[in-house]
């Protein structure tokens, strides 16, 4: 054993801190810095914070299950995050549900708890085994891509994709399918799916990407029926709620739309504010009802004047003034009667009175009055309603 085979540091998230005490002793002599998360905003804040190579993970998370939270973190902005070898830690037998989301996502290894000294060096040579594997797979990829988009040549990459098959494994097929999507070419990358030897390809990621290409070329049907069949044995794939969501919207279908959303936001306690742009989603197509009575069920008035008031301040000061009033008008839509609307109200009128139009003058001053009716003592506004009454008249 090596250096080179072991990460130089560690994190596990536990909500049973002492999990890792049996450890300790062990790890620090083998020059391996261990860190540790017993809840979700300190697991949370480490990643983002560190490079870890190596991550043990809790099943049974209280604040979010481990596999979303291994999911989260695959799907970081930021690409060499993206690379750590994980390790899910279960008491007792994986559910049937979870066994299946595990194969799917792939490179997973499951550990039993609690953690014993003796297995351990092997589980962190095996995790760190797959950090490198799939760091060289993403370099892979990333040139590939970088030349499809500097020429192309979809028939090149593909040569040139099939020239690392033996290496990739079985990244080979789903970076094959990704050729395809970045292209465009989504009738010839399901046409190829659709021909695939049943033992080539995971199923549930065969399906999933069966799903997606539909989705793409308009067969809204069809990705529902693999996407329904994918979610049935693996539920709680994040990317796959997602499509459904969009699938259901095609199909004109908000109450199924709405229901792959809620999940989503259940594994995404960390960005209440996704909902938001799915409310947007839905009063596109027409669903304005739909995404009141969500937003009402799901966001609270102070949370919705918070989100709207922000937006609409940093729109009216980079874009057209009236697009930050139709964002303003959104967070009275979804609560009217909210008395924190003052602020939305008062906003208006700055964004009536920046577009410098006369005719304006009478929208800003309606919005003025509305914003002192519902707070009185709001100094702000009833100075400048004072000021404009006066050069009015």
């Amino acid at each position: 054993m090596t250096d080179s085979q072991l990460p130089n540091k560690v994190l596990i998230v536990d909500s049973d801190a002492s999990i890792t005490a049996p450890l300790v002793d062990m790890i620090g002599k083998m020059g391996i810095e261990l860190f540790t998360a017993s809840d979700l905003q300190t697991a949370l804040y480490r990643f983002n914070k560190q490079f870890f190579r190596v991550i043990f993970v809790e099943h049974h998370f209280p604040e979010l299950d481990g596999l979303a939270l291994i999911q989260k973190w695959r799907q970081h902005e930021l690409q060499e995050k993206q690379t750590a070898g994980f390790v899910l830690m279960v008491s007792g037998t994986l559910p049937k549900q979870d066994e299946n989301l595990i194969k799917e996502m792939g490179r997973i290894i499951v550990v039993n708890k609690p953690l014993k000294a003796a297995p351990f060096v092997s589980q962190l040579q095996k995790a760190f085994a797959n950090h490198t594997k799939t760091t060289l797979t993403q370099k892979v990829k990333a040139d590939i891509l970088a030349k499809l988009q500097a020429d192309g040549d979809i028939n090149a990459a593909i040569k040139q994709i099939q020239e690392f098959k033996g290496a990739l494994g079985d990244e080979y097929l789903p970076m094959l399918m990704q050729l395809y999507e970045y292209s465009g070419n989504f009738e010839a990358g399901y046409q190829t799916l659709k021909s695939l030897d049943d033992q080539a390809m995971n199923p549930l990621k065969k399906l999933n990407l069966m799903g997606r290409f539909s989705l793409k070329i308009g067969n809204f049907e069809e990705a529902r029926r693999c996407f329904e069949q994918a979610d049935k044995l693996a539920p709680q794939n994040l990317e796959r709620l997602q499509d459904m969501s969009e699938t259901y919207i095609e199909l004109d279908e908000p109450e199924q739309a709405v229901a792959a959303q809620k999940t989503l936001l259940e594994l995404n306690p960390d960005q209440p504010d996704m909902k938001f742009d799915f409310f947007k989603t839905l009063e596109g197509k027409g669903y304005e009802n739909y995404a009141q009575e969500f937003c009402r069920e799901v966001s609270s008035p102070k949370e919705v004047v918070r989100y709207f008031n922000n937006k609409g301040v940093a729109m009216a000061h980079t874009m057209e003034p009236l697009a930050a009033v139709d964002e303003y008008q959104r967070a009275i839509s979804y609560f009217p009667q909210n008395k924190l609307n003052y602020l939305i109200h008062f906003n208006i009128a700055l964004a009536y009175l920046r577009t410098k139009q006369k005719h304006m003058l009478p929208q800003a001053l309606k919005h003025l009055q509305k914003a002192t009716e519902l707070k009185p003592d709001f100094d702000k506004a009833q100075q400048l309603l004072s000021k404009l009454q006066s050069k009015a008249s």
